[in-house]
């Protein structure tokens, strides 16, 4: 997604509005690959603010990811607002370097940016329903749909010591 800001720059107090809507590729979180199931819709609004541009607005997608828990894929809905601050090379002290989006040129990519807001916004992990139960951690069996036959109550051989500890009492 390109932005210019050609004209935005210029004067102070000036406001320009955006809107757009693109595809992206699948994207990787260490071991899940989360894949887009709709476009990114992105809008905002930039104010010259003076020394900077003040950039507020939300983007929305839905993500195909797997389940945590029971690892069946679903579609997550994701609503994203954001605030940022864009400040050009010149004018940019070493704060600003740090924590603000800084441009050189009056037309450029903001794709890098987008990408980060939604990496920022991910859950920890991804469950399908809150009333997920998972997987059995014995056979694998999905416990959502079938209930297994295996033995909850097996105990660590290196705990069975404690099985009397409290009965005496």
């Amino acid at each position: 997604m390109r932005v210019n800001i050609a004209n935005l720059r210029r004067t102070k107090g000036d406001v320009g509005n955006f809107k757009f809507s693109e595809e992206f590729p699948s994207m990787g979180t260490g071991i899940d690959q989360i894949g887009f199931q709709t476009p990114v819709n992105v809008q905002f609004e930039i104010t010259n603010i003076g020394k900077s541009l003040l950039v507020k607005g939300k983007m929305d997608t839905k993500l195909c990811v797997p389940c945590s828990l029971c690892l069946k894929e679903f579609i997550y809905p994701l609503n994203i607002g954001f605030e940022d601050e864009w400040v050009s090379e010149e004018q940019a002290d070493e704060e600003q370097r740090d924590t603000a989006l800084v441009y050189s040129e009056d037309e450029f990519e903001i794709d890098e940016r987008i990408i980060g807001q939604i990496y920022l916004h991910l859950p920890m992990k991804f469950v399908c329903a809150e009333d997920c139960k998972g997987l059995c951690s014995k056979c694998g069996a999905d416990l959502n749909t079938t209930v297994c036959g295996c033995n909850d109550e097996d105990i660590d051989p290196r705990l069975s010591i404690l099985q009397g500890w409290n009965k005496g009492v």
